[in-house]
């Protein structure tokens, strides 16, 4: 954990250094911005046997352009193209991720010690569409949309293999490692209104999915992440 947050940090720090010297050479219309946030997994029903993690850390990152709104050059509407990687973690194991029908998890594995970790990992192409406000030049304020397609998702296991519930409690089994690169019932377009407050190059973020994370039926789980976390941008 503790190595993967200096990776991003410095990933972030890279980033927000070639995001200023765009916004130099573009007059500030061109902006490069990057994200570091956790999904809060928002339940609008019933989740079955769905067991979410608190903190799911993600990333994204973005290139807009800024449109002047009116003769102001404060205030602007900025749109472009990026891409999002979403960590939702659990405490059950993703039995069947290739199939179109029922999905089938695992009880819940929290507090097993053989359990290390489990993950639906869903990548998305994403279009951002931003009002952006700047007050007295230092403090801003941005409302807005952005539409995702979904290019890739894979799941992850590190845990017991018990072959049916009945094993859970007994410490049988021993610890596998599941990668599953291609998941089903997922749904393939994101939805979400976003907030960003900030000063300077420092914003908070936050993001709420409106679409669910997996396609309705199937038994899935009904998840609208609420993303929250900071934005590294000079816009």
């Amino acid at each position: 954990m503790k190595k993967a947050l200096l990776t991003l940090f410095a990933l972030a720090f890279s980033v927000v250094s070639h995001a200023q010297l765009i916004a130099n050479k573009t007059d500030n219309k061109v902006t490069l911005g990057f994200d570091l946030f956790s999904d809060f997994q928002l339940a609008k029903a019933n989740n079955s046997k769905w067991d979410a993690r608190g903190f799911n850390q993600g990333v994204s990152l973005a290139l807009t352009y800024n449109f002047p709104m009116g003769e102001s050059s404060k205030h602007t509407v900025a749109v472009g193209l990026g891409m999002s990687s979403h960590n939702y973690y659990c405490y059950n194991r993703l039995i069947n991720p290739y199939t179109n029908d029922t999905m089938l998890f695992s009880e819940s594995y929290r507090g097993n010690d053989k359990f290390k970790r489990a993950k639906i990992n869903p990548t998305y192409i994403e279009v951002p569409l931003e009002l952006r406000f700047r007050i007295k030049d230092q403090l801003k304020i941005g409302v807005g949309f952005k539409f995702g397609l979904m290019v890739a998702a894979k799941s992850k296991y590190v845990g017991p293999d018990y072959t049916d519930d009945e094993t859970l409690s007994d410490g049988s089994g021993v610890t596998i490692h599941e990668k599953d690169l291609y998941i089903n019932n997922l749904e393939r377009y994101a939805y979400s209104a976003t907030l960003r407050v900030g000063w300077r190059w420092v914003s908070v973020f936050a993001a709420y999915q409106i679409s669910p994370v997996f396609a309705v039926g199937h038994e899935a789980p009904e998840i609208h992440p609420l993303s929250v976390g900071f934005s590294f941008a000079p816009f």
